[in-house]
């Protein structure tokens, strides 16, 4: 495949550089779905006029229809809400890395979807830019009043509520009992403490064969790895970035803390306890098939392991394989902390009938057809808190893994310093994790990353 057939076939296509047919045979060839396709130049304009003010036509963006795992659960629940509400649901499914891209390009070419799936920096990107319609005045008190700890201030920007949760997913620190036994360590006796941590990683990697891994640690070049990356740098000391509350940030990626998080990150390369260049797709391949023993990852991961490995096809199989506990503290802590990583769902600043986009949103929130097809076997926590704890769902979260994210995880989630611009800093950092990893000396590296980053902000 030339560079020009690398290039991404939907920014052409928006940007004129592609005629359709074009566009289709070059999405073919990056194995994009069909109905997928369909939904993609909907979106772009190729359909019917702009639908008007009560429309029953909406644009539904997400990642959940790219993904094989979830798409046809989603596509059912969806098929629900169009009979119950006499609507027509337009799925536009985008892979996970490219949905910010999209996004953008769809709402500057004056066509963004109605709906959207969102995580991390997204809201904050889209909701600065005034492209998602403020939901203050759409969610009830009770809605607030049943949440996780910090899952709508992850939607929120300048006192603003841009994105309201979908699942609750916060990376906690999974091991594997079976590892830990091979190695000679106490399965029932996760490391608290990151000289625990240390130590165990040694143990495991003395007594491991080559091809597995005392740890991963996703050092790609996405956004998502500063995600998993974030809960080292402050379990070390280290708040490189710090938002007032009013977008203005202070920067400082050479500071202490974080200096010793990267060392670290550089002497787990080293002495081979995390493998150098692996994204956490293929880290969770490895996990799942007894190459890895400890992990920063979401709930979503029984999922994941099930789709993976035969073997863990029950929560029954993974629990008795793997076991979940806090983030380990370290010298900049005294309790555990982790990146609040949510899902959620915005509507368009530009969406014709916000009302029945509303009406969208509830539905994939609390219906049942949403819950019990998608949902739960997703894995992420439900957006209500006590979805989770009582009533006809709870029972899907009563095993030991999940009661662990619920009761001990879920509390310590903080989020970082999102915001418009956050998404262009991360790019730096992740290159300057790849340097790192790779062997760039860490002080002189986060000193120019600070450089980096500031011209960002000014």
């Amino acid at each position: 495949m030339t560079t020009d057939d690398k290039r991404d076939p939907m920014e052409d296509l928006l940007q004129g550089k592609l005629a359709r047919r074009d566009f289709l045979a070059r999405a073919g060839a990056l194995s994009v779905s069909l109905s997928s396709l369909g939904a993609l130049l909907e979106a772009c304009g190729g359909g019917s006029s702009t639908p008007s003010g009560n429309s029953t036509t909406l644009k539904f963006a997400n990642w959940a229809s790219a993904e094989s795992a979830t798409r046809d659960n989603i596509n059912k629940a969806l098929k629900v809400f169009e009979s119950s509400n006499n609507a027509t649901i337009q799925n536009i499914g985008i892979p996970f890395d490219q949905v910010l891209q999209q996004l953008t390009t769809m709402t500057n070419g004056g066509n963004p979807p109605d709906v959207m799936q969102l995580s991390g920096n997204w809201p904050y990107a889209l909701g600065g830019a005034g492209a998602l319609e403020p939901l203050d005045s759409y969610v009830s008190s009770d809605w607030k009043s049943d949440a996780f700890t910090n899952s709508f201030e992850v939607g929120t920007y300048k006192g603003k509520t841009y994105a309201v949760p979908f699942t609750v997913t916060p990376h906690g620190f999974w091991y594997s009992k079976d590892l830990m036994k091979q190695a000679g360590l106490d399965e029932t006796k996760p490391p608290k403490t990151i000289d625990e941590l240390n130590q165990m990683m040694a143990t495991l990697r003395a007594k491991l064969p080559a091809d597995a891994y005392p740890i991963g640690i996703d050092i790609s070049k996405t956004e998502y790895a500063l995600v998993g990356f974030w809960p080292w740098i402050w379990t070390f000391g280290g708040n490189p970035m710090v938002d007032d509350g009013k977008g203005n940030v202070t920067i400082n990626w050479a500071d202490s803390g974080t200096v010793a998080a990267f060392q670290w990150l550089q002497d787990a390369v080293n002495k081979k306890w995390t493998p150098p260049d692996q994204a956490i797709k293929a880290e969770r391949e490895l996990m799942a098939n007894g190459k890895i023993a400890f992990k920063l990852d979401g709930p979503y991961l029984s999922g994941i392991f099930a789709n993976t490995n035969p073997a863990l096809n029950s929560k029954a199989a993974v629990n008795a394989h793997f076991g979940l506990t806090t983030t380990p503290t370290g010298p900049g802590v005294s309790s555990p902390i982790t990146c609040a990583d949510i899902h959620n769902l915005g509507i368009s600043a530009q969406a014709q009938n916000k009302q029945l986009a509303w009406k969208l949103i509830q539905f994939l929130t609390t219906s049942k057809e949403v819950i019990t097809t998608f949902l739960i076997p997703q894995g992420g926590m439900l957006p209500r808190k006590s979805y989770n704890t009582t009533g006809p769902y709870a029972s899907a979260y009563a095993d030991t893994i999940d009661q662990a994210f619920i009761n001990e995880v879920i509390p310590t989630m903080r989020p970082p310093a999102y915001g418009p611009r956050y998404s262009t800093a991360a790019s730096f950092v992740v290159s300057a994790l790849q340097e790192i990893a790779g062997g760039a000396n860490v002080k002189q590296r986060l000193s120019r990353l600070t450089d980096e980053v500031k011209t960002v902000y000014a």
